[in-house]
């Protein structure tokens, strides 16, 4: 049996065929299109939608993340052990507080109609939540549309942990990952433009992507056995 490591465009678009609603298709389509983790999803508002160019904007949270200096008030990392600014011991400072970041991405013509649709069938207001709908909600949508479309169990492996997987909303992003790290190849402006779209701060986290990959993998190989032994 080959090594399942991630879903493949036709398999999502069998899953979005599978939906039998419009906001469930909007999700997966969403999901599929932007590569956004469902916190994100969930974050989105009908005013972080400009449908006249294609462009949603995605906020992204992370909470607990810094750790402020009681000396002079400076932040760090919430795995900082000294303040970089005047030496003084974070070690037992608990990290408080919410970053709040945002990135802007494009979306295809498919998602900007259906969203477009979606919000009118749906009467969103003005600066409401496109989805008001729980995380758990948005598992199920995943994992009933995979069901219709033959994803049955886990039949996904992990390459980091070992570990076979159901289907699950951040297989969308991984998937999207994968299929823009080969449009890519070696471009290196390609290849940060993905750590952009997927709003990753460090360039290492976009790279681990090419792990999902044993096709790629196997290239690599054989290209150097080739300049190995002929």
């Amino acid at each position: 049996m080959a090594i399942r490591t991630y879903i493949t465009p036709e398999e999502i678009s069998l899953m979005i065929k599978a939906t039998t609603n419009l906001r469930d298709r909007t999700i997966l389509t969403l999901l599929a299109d932007t590569g956004c983790r469902v916190s994100e999803l969930l974050s989105i508002s009908s005013n972080d939608f400009d449908a006249d160019r294609k462009i949603i904007i995605i906020p992204h949270l992370k909470r607990g993340v810094k750790k402020h200096c009681p000396k002079c008030d400076r932040t760090a990392g919430r795995n900082t052990k000294f303040c970089a600014n005047c030496g003084t011991d974070l070690s037992q400072v608990t990290p408080t507080g919410i970053e709040e970041r945002t990135r802007m991405v494009s979306v295809g013509e498919e998602s900007c109609s259906l969203l477009k649709e979606f919000l009118s069938a749906a009467n969103i207001g003005v600066d409401e939540a496109i989805f008001p709908i729980t995380r758990q909600m948005i598992y199920k949508v995943v994992r009933d549309a995979a069901l219709a479309a033959g994803l049955s169990g886990r039949v996904f492996l992990n390459p980091e942990t070992g570990k076979h997987h159901y289907v699950h909303p951040h297989d969308f992003r991984s998937a999207l990952a994968v299929s823009w790290l080969e449009v890519a190849g070696g471009d290196a402006n390609k290849q940060k433009a993905l750590q952009s779209h997927l709003g990753h701060k460090s360039f290492d986290t976009t790279m681990r992507y090419n792990k999902l990959t044993p096709k790629a993998i196997s290239d690599i190989g054989d290209e150097v056995r080739k300049r190995r032994f002929g």
